[in-house]
């Protein structure tokens, strides 16, 4: 190869979808128009899309409606987040409720059994908690406030040790 000449592998243009300018090896071939990136997320959006429509009853649009009028952000802990928000629905009448993130969804709600009741007593009791009007204020350690896994994960780790 002369050196006058640039090589496929070096030799970069413009997606026509974002815009960037992109080698060729971002492209699906010598005259591919589209960039992967963009290739792979059109592809996941319309998977998304004829997932949500099949399994919630969703029309085209109404999840991008839904989210907006949520302002983009979980439901319940009105937080912003960098993936998709599931759609909650009630397990008994089927009935979508909202747009909420995966820690929402999966554990809080979960773990409550969809009980509003669940939800009321668990705010009542962060509130005002029984062992503050029982005992008064009392203060954990600083033991008490580090994560469990990284206490089991020390101990773990000096069994290990002893072994070897």
């Amino acid at each position: 190869m002369t050196s006058g000449t640039t090589s496929n592998a070096t030799s970069s243009r413009p997606c026509s979808r974002c815009g960037k300018k992109r080698q060729a090896r971002f492209f699906s071939g010598p005259r591919g128009r589209i960039c992967t990136t963009c290739s792979k997320k059109s592809r996941s959006d319309a998977t998304h899309r004829r997932r949500v429509g099949k399994t919630y009853g969703l029309a085209e649009g109404e999840y991008d409606q839904l989210l907006a009028a949520q302002g983009g952000v979980c439901a319940v802990c009105q937080q912003r987040r960098n993936y998709r928000l599931s759609v909650d629905h009630c397990h008994k009448s089927s009935v979508v409720r909202g747009l909420l993130c995966k820690l929402c969804n999966s554990r809080l709600l979960t773990a409550a059994r969809d009980s509003p009741d669940v939800l009321r007593r668990a705010a009542d009791y962060l509130e005002s908690p029984p062992a503050v009007r029982v005992l008064g204020h009392r203060y954990a350690s600083e033991e008490a406030n580090k994560p469990r896994q990284y206490q089991r994960r020390g101990a773990q780790k000096a069994v290990r040790r002893k072994k070897i």
